[in-house]
């Protein structure tokens, strides 16, 4: 079957499928998803678990090898398979249908963070659907943000009204994890309570000074010494690497978009199709100002090593290639018509 991050619980509560695909570029969704099962797995005292990655070396037999011989400890066991682009080809899609068909008793998760709505189509993904559930997690929209907040309030024992989800949606912009943890932030400092919206927004103006909106507020703005004093801010106080990430990424990728589409269309209508809200518009063309497509593709690029250290998947210090790489972006000279090009 296929069903929304919302109504998996329910699901779990009445049985554990064989297998989940839990698949969708919205990472808050994706992981609590994954844990979700992780817990109901727990809970049928499937205690042992193996972790696959399907890279570029994988080899799909490990896939079937996995559960083939006894374990001394549990008789059923969770296979959690991340597959990172989202497309196992023709082999993995065989492997990963024959192990439905070979109805094992252990239970298959399939994480997926690339994915594309014409995916669902695979043969591998329909026949997920058959056996087991497959869970989509697509980006929330800018509108249904605030219903989103007012849901996850609600999980955490607060209510708003409309007024005050709205204002905090506004200030969020579409970051469900920085939202997530906003939310348990008030659910501290307000515990079971009905918001209103004067503490809420001293509350929010509190924590703003080294969030990570403001740091790439201040990158885009071409702001670099509070930028580095922001991300030294935003260490010290042990802020999550993806988190950090994810805000700045999102805006050096939607410029670099709008560097490159604006050269053929109107910028207000690129950031009408991309959805960027108004308050996000001037920052972002005064970094497209500052430093043309080229510098940006080269920035963007840069984005990925830092995903990685974000990770933990490869050696180095994530701080240090943040700061590099936001001061290269905030001091930039402003973009000559040739470098521009």
């Amino acid at each position: 079957m296929k069903l929304f991050a919302e109504r998996l619980p329910d699901q779990l509560a009445r049985q554990l499928a064989p297998v989940y695909l839990i698949a969708g570029p919205e990472r808050l969704v994706v992981e609590e998803a994954a844990d979700r099962v992780r817990k109901a797995c727990r809970g049928q005292q499937i205690d042992e678990r193996i972790r696959l990655t399907a890279d570029r070396g994988f080899k799909w037999d490990e896939l079937g090898q996995a559960t083939e011989t006894g374990s001394l400890f549990a008789s059923r066991r969770l296979v959690e398979l991340r597959l990172p682009t989202g497309k196992p080809g023709a082999e993995g899609g065989k492997v990963i249908r024959q192990w439905i068909g070979d109805q094992r008793d252990d239970v298959l998760l399939i994480i997926c963070d690339q994915w594309q709505m014409q995916q669902e189509r695979a043969a591998w993904v329909k026949a997920i659907e058959q056996a087991g559930v497959y869970v989509p997690a697509w980006n929330v929209k800018p509108p249904q943000l605030p219903r989103w907040i007012d849901q996850r309030l609600k999980s955490r024992g607060l209510q708003a009204d409309d007024e005050v989800c709205r204002f905090l949606a506004e200030r969020l912009e579409g970051n469900l994890l920085a939202a997530a943890q906003e939310v348990d932030r008030l659910a501290l400092l307000f515990p079971d309570s009905r918001l209103e919206l004067a503490p809420v927004r001293e509350a929010v103006a509190d924590s703003a000074r080294f969030d990570a909106f403001r740091l790439a507020e201040l990158v885009m703005t071409g702001q670099s010494g509070a930028a580095l004093r922001c991300i030294r801010g935003l260490r010290e106080s042990d802020s999550p690497e993806p988190a950090v990430l994810w805000a700045l990424g999102r805006e050096l990728e939607i410029a670099l978009v709008v560097a490159r589409r604006s050269r053929h269309e109107a910028v207000a209508r690129v950031f009408s199709d991309l959805e960027v809200w108004k308050a996000r518009q001037a920052p972002i063309e005064a970094c497209i100002r500052r430093n043309g497509p080229r510098r940006l593709e080269q920035g963007v690029k840069r984005l990925s090593r830092l995903d990685l250290l974000s990770k933990g998947q490869v050696q180095g210090d994530f701080w240090q290639e943040l700061e590099r790489l936001c001061v290269a972006i905030a001091s930039a000279p402003a973009a000559s018509a040739h470098g521009a090009a």
